[in-house]
């Protein structure tokens, strides 16, 4: 991940300084020594930092715009257009200031109402409750609680919806309507009390039965842990290929090896509206931020974690950053920073640098020591990199100083530093987030990057152009999962780019020592494994039945009529004919497999994969054509338990 896009304003600025500096000048940066020194150096070129013109603001909220959108909302409600209704209502309420608590308050209970519609209740009664802690006009109150009454008896909460008839009895004698419309209401709520009253013992016992027996089905899946490793997984460390991931026993395809959520993760400014900032989960329903209209979030708990963290600082600087041509680095970079004090990271100052593996292996995945040694490459940079790195964190710095960050002026050439080692650190460690995103339900659908986010475990894995795994993502936490059998004492490798199958080998290698400054030592590109559409499906390669002691590579013509074959190197029979009748399972279960992924049983697919995969494990040596289809099999069942969004809903 490169810095800067080339259509926005930070690369003619980085040009502009670049060249305002003669060689002697731009000498004195060459020689300095760490991130701190260069930070300081830069900064100092106070006429050409000022040369920014940051400015925070505040944009995209307004009563004239939000009044707007209230009408067009209304006008749909009115026609029972209630989807259409949500949309403007969504809009209205980001655009509505943070000053204008009660208009606020208004179009969360309006919006309220088309939830209620669309039989969306939980979400309703949540904006019911924000309308009420947004100064709801009293006289107006009956309507909110008559609306919690009827979401609550929708849900069969019966007790509950009894208590909200009652407050609307109550709250209708401060209404201002007139008397025959407040009687008529006064009237049919008492009609649901007298109702409910009359059963309500009944209806809470047989909703109780129904509650502890939900609570017994779901009750094991209702956490997902933050963190999981598997236990056989381990981390050796050479001097060529640093520190990696090794298994200590055999591992099956499907094995979840790693749950792990983000140090860091940001969003894409083309989803920063409909995603949560916060823990990216898509959002139907959004909570607003009270200041800006450049992010949206899924719950009160997450606007709540954004605000009194990183969001503090950045808010009104993002709309600065995505023009700027700042990639999504260089926000990453930005927030490893502001999702924390100044004061965490100069207690942590004096032992970032000290650490042992074993320790930082012990850390939490939110403490910045954790991520601070991961690859940087910092000894094979080039001058002009540092110095378009440098000059990045300053104008990131910039954003933390307008936005208040930090009370040590003293201490800023130490943060800056940290930012030019943190965009150093991204480049090599970070991984795009993504979803399944499809036009209709009957499309095969698109992985989409949406974010990037930053592992510190996952980070640790190294690459192979043929990888043992594949990763999806609930919303930014990810998981990683086996898609083929993995020996004991390998490699558990993922993928940091194109795969065997559709790259050539040459193509793959420049890529990857482009972007990550190493040339593929993996097996594919060791043997210059075929691409797929190159594999010749009439040749089968037998695994050897001399097992552990033998790795010779039988290959086969498909029409042979020997029922065994012997091994040129270790001199065992293999059983041909035993392989094939194998073989001819492994092609009824992809038959199966193939129709169940298409009707959606994604776990009953896999489960056919995952059978299929095992017996091929044992009977052959890829690249073999079945061999990788059931692998992508794999693959495209996975990223359906991770995040996707389906922009066409089927008609019923």
């Amino acid at each position: 991940m490169e810095i800067y896009h080339k259509d926005g304003t930070f690369p003619r600025y980085c040009d502009a300084v670049r060249k305002s500096l003669d060689d002697n000048h731009f000498n004195e940066f060459v020689q300095l020594s760490n991130n701190e020194e260069r930070f300081r150096f830069v900064s100092g070129l106070r006429s050409i930092v000022d040369e920014l013109q940051l400015k925070r603001e505040f944009n995209g909220k307004g009563m004239q715009q939000a009044v707007a959108l209230k009408t067009l909302g209304n006008k749909a409600f009115q026609a029972e257009r209630w989807n259409e209704a949500l949309v403007f209502y969504n809009k209205c309420y980001l655009s509505t200031p943070k000053e204008n608590v009660q208009e606020k308050s208004i179009i969360l209970a309006n919006r309220s109402a088309a939830l209620y519609h669309l039989e969306k209740y939980d979400l309703a009664l949540r904006d019911i409750q924000r309308a009420l802690a947004h100064q709801y006009p009293y006289q107006m109150m009956y309507k909110l609680m008559e609306r919690k009454a009827r979401c609550y008896l929708a849900k069969k909460d019966y007790e509950t919806a009894l208590e909200c008839f009652k407050a609307t009895v109550t709250a209708l004698d401060d209404s201002n309507l007139p008397l025959e419309r407040r009687q008529k209401l006064e009237c049919d709520a008492q009609i649901m009390i007298n109702l409910l009253s009359k059963n309500i013992e009944s209806e809470k016992k047989n909703r109780q039965k129904t509650s502890s027996k939900a609570d017994q089905q779901i009750g094991p899946l209702a956490k997902v842990p933050d963190h999981f490793l598997e236990k056989a997984v381990w981390f050796d460390e050479t001097k060529d290929e640093g520190r990696f991931a090794r298994t200590n026993r055999d591992l099956k395809p499907n094995t979840v090896l790693l749950l792990e959520r983000p140090h860091v993760s940001v969003l894409l400014e083309d989803y920063s509206l409909d995603h949560c900032t916060h823990c990216f989960k898509r959002v139907s329903v959004p909570i607003a931020c009270p200041m800006c209209a450049d992010v949206v979030f899924c719950s009160d708990e997450c606007e709540a974690k954004a605000n009194a963290s990183y969001h503090r600082y950045e808010c009104g600087f993002l709309p600065i950053l995505w023009g700027s041509g700042a990639s999504i680095t260089c926000h990453m970079a930005l927030r490893m920073i502001t999702q924390k004090s100044e004061e965490y990271f100069m207690k942590l100052k004096p032992e970032l640098a000290g650490l042992t593996n074993e320790q930082i292996d012990k850390l939490p995945f939110d403490d910045y020591r954790k991520v601070y040694k991961l690859v940087t490459h910092e000894s094979t940079r080039s001058p002009e990199d540092f110095f378009q790195r440098t000059l990045m964190a300053t104008l990131l710095n910039v954003c933390l100083t307008l936005g208040g960050y930090g009370n040590c002026p003293q201490e800023q050439h130490f943060i800056g530093g940290l930012l030019v080692h943190n965009l150093q650190l991204l480049q090599f460690n970070a991984h795009e987030v993504s979803e399944m995103i499809r036009e209709t339900p009957d499309d095969i659908g698109k992985s989409t990057f949406i974010g990037g986010g930053l592992y510190p475990t996952l980070a640790l894995f190294n690459h192979s152009c043929d990888p043992g795994v594949t990763r999806y993502y609930r919303g930014n936490q990810v998981c990683v999962r086996t898609v083929k059998t993995i020996a004991a004492n390998s490699i558990v490798a993922e993928n940091y780019g194109p795969l065997f199958t559709q790259v050539r080998r040459d193509e793959r290698r420049h890529t990857l020592l482009n972007q990550y400054r190493f040339t593929c030592q993996c097996v594919p590109c060791l043997e210059n494994w075929p691409l797929f559409n190159e594999m010749d499906p009439s040749v089968i390669r037998f695994r050897c039945d001399g097992g552990k002691i033998c790795s010779n590579v039988l290959e086969i013509p498909g029409t042979v009529n020997d029922f065994m074959v012997k091994c040129t190197e270790c001199g065992e029979h293999t059983n041909i004919m035993k392989g094939l009748k194998s073989l001819q399972d492994t092609d009824i279960l992809f038959k199966s497999a193939t129709r169940l992924h298409a009707s959606g049983e994604y776990e009953a697919a896999l489960r056919k994969y995952v059978e299929m995969m095992e017996t091929m494990s044992v009977v052959l040596v890829p690249p073999y054509r079945d061999y990788h289809l059931c692998q992508q099999g794999l693959r495209g069942c996975m990223l359906e338990f991770g995040n996707r969004y389906t922009k066409t809903v089927a008609k019923k």
